[in-house]
């Protein structure tokens, strides 16, 4: 059958509407896809860094390490009014136990100060585990967000952002009497691309001003750390600074972790003692 002149643009007019709801389509739906794989990526960061810190409780359930703490009590221009040291050899345990998820920080002294203070000092623990936010098991105990990345000593890092939900569990507790407290705390990590912490720095506002306390602040810094017997350094704490204020007064406390190793424990049989076959 041969087309008229006058039937021709009719049928290249329906082609052009059919190409034109093809293109139409092809616009509406490509964006998905992409908008998806970049929703993604966004996370990939988050995931790294939560099996990063479930590797750290899988391999290093003890560990055993000095920690120097410095404890300050700080006038109105940030200067120190008067302060004590002390060193402890430090041991941290984290282990599963009926299904949940226990980091304990044990601390005996190693050397005292000289003259101990009488005056009001305030004692920080736990700090050193701050990184446990970001283990799989406290998942639903955050939000978390992705910030924009950061250098920091030259090198950038991403910035994952993090905020305890009430009610939930979490890692960081204050004791109360006869009970323990979780704390409502928020903040922002640097991870490199591979999942690995190098800062913490997280604070706790108005909700412990049932407790007198006006904010506590604390930044946790990591550094590669290569372990006895290990070939491989980790990224471990190497030093913690907690702040911590009331309306009218300021403390601040420095803890420094140092001489990292594997906690083992050696026990010599006496053959002897056994009877002979």
């Amino acid at each position: 059958m041969m087309m008229t002149r006058s039937q021709q643009p009719g049928v290249l007019g329906a082609l052009t509407e059919k190409l034109l709801a093809a293109l139409a389509l092809l616009c509406l739906f490509a964006p998905f896809p992409a908008a998806a794989q970049k929703a993604d990526s966004q996370w990939d960061l988050l995931n790294k860094t939560q099996t990063r810190v479930e590797q750290f409780v899988e391999q290093f359930a003890y560990l055993r390490y000095q920690e120097d703490i410095l404890q300050e009590k700080l006038r109105t221009n940030d200067r120190p009014e008067y302060k004590q040291e002390t060193v402890y050899d430090a041991l941290l345990m984290t282990r599963f136990e009926d299904g949940r998820l226990r980091v304990e920080e044990q601390r005996l002294i190693e050397r005292a100060p000289d003259k101990r203070e009488l005056r009001p000092l305030i004692k920080t623990d736990g700090f050193s585990t701050l990184a446990m936010v970001f283990h799989p098991y406290y998942q639903s105990s955050f939000r978390f967000k992705r910030f924009d990345d950061e250098a920091i000593n030259g090198q950038v890092l991403g910035r994952i952002g993090f905020e305890h939900i009430p009610g939930t569990p979490t890692p960081i507790l204050y004791q109360m009497i006869y009970a323990d407290r979780p704390m409502e705390i928020s903040g922002v990590a640097w991870v490199d691309p591979n999942g690995n912490i190098h800062r913490i720095e997280m604070n706790v506002g108005s909700s412990m001003s049932d407790m007198g306390l006006k904010s506590i602040r604390a930044q946790l810094d990591y550094g590669l750390v290569t372990l006895k017997d290990e070939l491989v350094p980790q990224w471990l704490p190497v030093s913690a600074t907690i702040d911590l204020e009331t309306p009218k007064q300021h403390w601040r406390n420095v803890h420094r972790f140092v001489n990292y190793k594997k906690y083992r424990t050696e026990i010599k049989l006496d053959v002897n003692v056994f009877p002979s076959q």
